[in-house]
């Protein structure tokens, strides 16, 4: 997205994590907290809350290498000095909505934005598990060129600021 905001391909972008370049301009816009999350028909629907160690050893869903929401987890885990290579992770995705559909068939865990499964959470079909000490999150921000000012692209962000954060 930064790229193509450089190159003039596109004029307003929402990204992820820290990356500041000083040819952009950030403007931040929400948090959001990857969550640990399981089908509520698995048998890991019982757990209520585990600890960090339990996690190592449950079967995980994550999302692909060069993923920012990869990278946040990753983050979460170095604080307390555990590596993606210590996690029983049986496969990698490209989405959070291929994970979502995985987990509704499968003994396994995910990592997903909470923004992200509202409604499977509301309908019943996921469930979120706690993990003792360990929270993951990110701030979106609009990214758009340095010296940009008005147009539909302020619009916009104006009114996403208002009334979806």
């Amino acid at each position: 997205i930064e790229q193509a905001l450089r190159e003039g391909k596109i004029t307003l972008g929402l990204i992820e994590g820290t990356a500041h370049q000083s040819t952009l301009h950030y403007t931040p816009f929400m948090r959001d907290e990857l969550v640990v999350v399981a089908h509520t028909g698995s048998s890991l629907a019982a757990y209520d809350e585990i600890s960090l160690e339990q996690l190592r050893t449950l079967p995980l869903v994550l999302r692909e290498n060069g993923s920012g929401t990869l990278d946040v987890v990753e983050a979460a885990l170095a604080e307390h000095q555990v590596k993606l290579s210590q996690l029983n992770v049986v496969l990698q995705m490209g989405s959070t909505e291929s994970i979502k559909l995985f987990l509704e068939n499968s003994e396994a865990l995910g990592i997903v934005s909470i923004r992200a499964v509202t409604r499977e959470l509301m309908s019943g079909r996921l469930k979120v598990i706690e993990v003792e000490g360990f929270r993951a999150e990110r701030m979106f921000a609009f990214a758009e060129p340095q010296g940009q000012n008005g147009g539909v692209e302020e619009s916009f962000i104006r009114y996403a600021c208002q009334n979806w954060r």
